[in-house]
């Protein structure tokens, strides 16, 4: 399995680019490709043409292939650029990925021989911290030609094998759901520095 990271998109609630901003030190764009190093064989990082400087962590870095076109567009822009037939596809914005959770969804595709996994927690859908086949790239390229940007359209496709985990099956590998923390705003940044403090501190008194 690779790993695909998108990091192409706007950032306009934070006000500036996400992916040149750093936590703790490091690029944030960074953190997912840390925090699952044990899952995938090949990283790929989709980025808008200048939007992440180099990368500190082996990775491949390509640019979006259709300008503009979203979280749909880094899917598709992702799957063209890898050379593995299953995938787990990240936004550049989520630091604490769960590497359990996330090997589950690996194992839960394999098993069922879907296409996509992705979670619904409650309702609420997280279509960029799921897998994906190779089988997406066509019916990605589809949707996009019909002029249509969300990722969810996959979700609804006939062509594809989809399933979805739930929240009992998420928190049986990450009970505080922080996998879906997403850094959006300035305030969220401060939290993910906070929590990311915290983690270190704990990680230190265990050592002790």
């Amino acid at each position: 399995m690779n790993l695909i990271v998108l990091a192409g998109g706007r950032s306009e609630r934070m006000g500036r680019s996400k992916c040149r901003m750093e936590l703790s030190g490091r690029p944030l764009f960074e953190y997912p490709l840390l925090a699952l190093r044990g899952l995938y064989s090949r990283c790929v990082v989709v980025e808008s043409e200048g939007s992440t400087n180099s990368c500190g962590v082996p990775c491949t870095l390509v640019q979006d292939r259709i300008a503009g076109a979203g979280p749909l567009g880094g899917v598709y822009s992702g799957l063209t650029a890898s050379d593995s037939w299953l995938n787990f596809i990240i936004a550049a914005d989520m630091p604490f990925a769960s590497p359990q959770l996330a090997g589950a969804m690996k194992a839960y595709a394999l098993a069922n021989k879907l296409d996509i996994v992705y979670p619904n927690i409650d309702g609420l859908l997280e279509p960029l911290f799921a897998v994906y086949s190779q089988r997406v790239v066509g019916i990605a390229r589809a949707v996009l030609d019909a002029g249509r940007r969300s990722v969810r359209e996959l979700f609804a496709s006939t062509r594809l094998s989809v399933g979805v985990v739930d929240r009992r099956f998420v928190m049986r590998y990450d009970k505080k759901l922080m996998s879906f923390f997403n850094v959006n705003t300035p305030d969220d940044l401060i939290m993910a520095t906070l929590m990311m403090h915290a983690i270190e501190k704990s990680l230190q008194e265990e050592r002790v």
